[in-house]
């Protein structure tokens, strides 16, 4: 079956980020075909109402400021065509990435997830790998299982929410206020992995297909957002979970969890609950309630150790080239 534009609804988030917004609306418009492109607008202001009128190809729908997840609930109602792509107000996506998008989904029968590795800016001025764009080369990830998916977050293949483009009756079965109350913030990562119970995954290798900006707005660096330690045992469980399915995955889990969670730990928990669980603490904690086990906390201490990145050099590479026999091309 050949798919056009037209089978995949563009839904673009926003909320008080207008230049942002007319960015990422930019790098939509600039694909070679489209079909319909919906803006939802969570703003408290009408800066991005203003501007959006000189677009009248877009369709423009304001939600409520002070509803959680309004654009989320709101994209959902909407939703009508086979696939949905999501793009948040402050990324871009190449010229090329829907076309490409479009040659896998006739490729390949049965993808649930599209997307790919994600280029890291920190300006307001988009990237020259963005303004003065070269080719995007078509190698991807083609993961046809639901375990290699999730722990694929966790290394090679590593995918963006932003920009990805899932099928919509996954979307629309989503249940938003459930995976915040499990999830938190952090909780993109596990709705994703449940869009992958059936079919495959395409993740694009080439880093330039999707533009993820990191500033200081973002709801990561929002202390009223925090998640609670347990949102975060609960993240790391999911990824347990899956790792287990087989010894490669396994290893992925031993090497990157004590990381991960630490990460996650720091970036993302309260300043409250920090306070109490320090990351020694919490580390402790994990291993007490069988998240981790005191063979990956005795790693993760002395991991820059020479020797240990000696004796653990080749156990690495196994699992990075049991994702690297994923890789395919158009």
């Amino acid at each position: 079956m050949a798919f056009t534009s037209k089978d995949i609804e563009i839904f673009i988030f926003t909320r008080n980020r207008p230049a942002m917004c007319r960015q990422a609306l930019e790098s939509v418009l600039a694909q070679k075909s489209l079909g319909d492109i919906f803006l939802l607008d969570n703003s408290t202001d009408d800066k991005t109402e203003e501007f959006i009128k000189n677009y009248p190809q877009v369709k423009y729908i304001r939600t409520q400021p002070d509803k959680p997840f309004a654009n989320f609930i709101t994209a959902q109602s909407l939703m009508s065509k086979p696939y949905t792509m999501v793009l948040h107000d402050d990324d871009l996506i190449h010229p090329q990435y829907l076309g490409l998008a479009l040659k896998a989904l006739t490729k390949y029968r049965d993808i649930s997830f599209i997307s790919a590795k994600s280029f890291c800016f920190y300006t307001n001025i988009p990237p020259k790998e963005y303004t003065m764009p070269r080719s995007l080369n078509d190698k991807h990830y083609l993961i046809d299982n639901q375990a290699d998916f999730a722990l694929g977050f966790w290394t090679s293949p590593s995918p963006s929410w932003s920009g990805s483009i899932i099928k919509s009756e996954f979307y629309k079965n989503a249940d938003i206020s459930l995976l915040q109350k499990k999830f938190g913030k952090i909780f993109d990562w596990p709705m994703m992995i449940e869009t992958m119970k059936v079919g495959k995954a395409i993740i694009f290798v080439d880093g330039n297909c999707i533009f993820y900006r990191l500033h200081k707005g973002q709801d990561s660096f929002n202390e009223s957002t925090s998640i609670s330690i347990e949102n975060l045992t609960n993240w790391l469980k999911v990824y347990k979970h899956f790792s287990e399915t087989n010894d490669y995955l396994r290893k992925v889990y031993f090497f990157q969890s004590v990381g991960n969670a630490i990460t996650n730990h720091t970036k993302f928990v309260s300043k409250k609950a920090k306070e109490k669980l320090p990351p020694e603490k919490l580390i402790r904690y994990l291993t007490d309630n069988n998240i981790i086990t005191p063979k990956m906390a005795l790693y993760y201490k002395y991991r820059k150790n020479i020797f240990a990145k000696i004796f653990f050099h080749y156990i690495k590479k196994q699992y990075r080239n049991y994702y690297n026999k994923m890789i395919k091309k158009i």
